[in-house]
């Protein structure tokens, strides 16, 4: 049973894009609002999400003109270069609520491009940012074809949030660590399991854009295989299938528990999914099957590089 002291109310926020960013940033305000004053049987979340490039087109000849600056961890985002993250933390100081603010185009040094996840506080304040590190280079024959390096610059670093003074202000005794991953970066199980083994995650995010060739074969087995190799609660929040041309994003965002079991599934348009991570069920699978302690480390073990790669 979900405890007051174990239970992290969440809302994932699943929406489409368009060619206007003033738009975007408006529906986006709108169903964030919608995420926290429409809250089932009326508990609000203390963690809020949206997913991946949610403020623009996902194309790869669009990331860049819809690219903006993003300050380094500890800047108030609500006085920042960036219009998108300013509404988000502007809404997170008024609700006095975290969020996992998706992903956006980042203009970077030297005209790089990346796609950036950012973490912001109930203040506005930025806590962490994560550069996707896996760029999403497919050729699925009779499928997609998409290539992010023609555009987009790869991140160098895994990106985990400590617990510790609890920053997401969920007032639990025992904050999550949060692993922030991007889309195609759930696929590579090292970076997950370095999170878990090294960081201490109890929580994965993974704001995504599967599509309709990649998500109906992978994107539940890959959120359910993360959550079994870390024992952790994996939050996946996507982007919504457009009604007309566009990027054909699957949908289905996942909430799911550290035995693999799928708690919470959206369906595939626009719409609000909450959920509630009972955390202590993350040190009771740990402990019924404790393959962290089973591992043969003297015969394989995963590595951190000693600075940038």
């Amino acid at each position: 049973m979900t405890t007051v002291a174990s239970a992290l109310p969440v809302a994932l926020v699943q929406l489409c894009a368009t060619e206007d960013p003033g738009l975007n940033r408006r529906q986006a305000e709108a169903w964030l609002e919608r995420a926290v004053l429409d809250a089932p049987a009326g508990v609000r979340p203390r963690l809020l999400m949206l997913p991946e490039v949610w403020n623009a087109p996902y194309a790869v000849d669009r990331f860049a003109a819809f690219a903006e600056p993003i300050p380094e961890p500890g800047a108030d985002l609500t006085q920042g270069p960036s219009p998108s993250l300013a509404m988000v933390a502007s809404l997170a100081r008024r609700h006095g609520v975290a969020v996992i603010a998706g992903s956006i185009p980042e203009q970077g040094d030297a005209g790089r491009t990346y796609n950036t996840a950012t973490l912001i506080d109930h203040r506005g304040v930025l806590l962490a940012k994560h550069r996707k590190v896996h760029l999403f280079d497919v050729d699925v024959p009779g499928g997609i074809c998409f290539r992010e390096s023609d555009s987009l610059t790869a991140g160098d670093s895994l990106t985990v949030l400590s617990g510790a003074g609890d920053p997401l202000g969920t007032d639990l005794l025992e904050p999550p660590n949060l692993g922030l991953l991007i889309c195609y970066d759930i696929r590579f199980p090292e970076l997950a399991l370095l999170m878990q083994q090294r960081h201490g995650c109890t929580v994965l995010a993974c704001p995504a854009a599967f599509n309709t060739t990649t998500g109906p074969r992978h994107w539940h087995l890959v959120m359910r295989a993360r959550a079994i190799d870390t024992q952790c609660f994996v939050i996946a929040c996507s982007s919504a299938r457009p009604q007309g041309a566009g990027y054909p994003s699957y949908g289905h965002s996942l909430v799911v528990d550290p035995w693999g079991a799928v708690i919470a599934e959206a369906g595939e348009g626009e719409q609000v999914l909450h959920a509630q991570l009972d955390l202590s069920q993350v040190g009771l699978a740990r402990q019924a099957i404790p393959t962290g302690l089973q591992r043969r480390r003297d015969l394989y073990q995963l590595r951190e590089p000693e600075g940038p790669a």
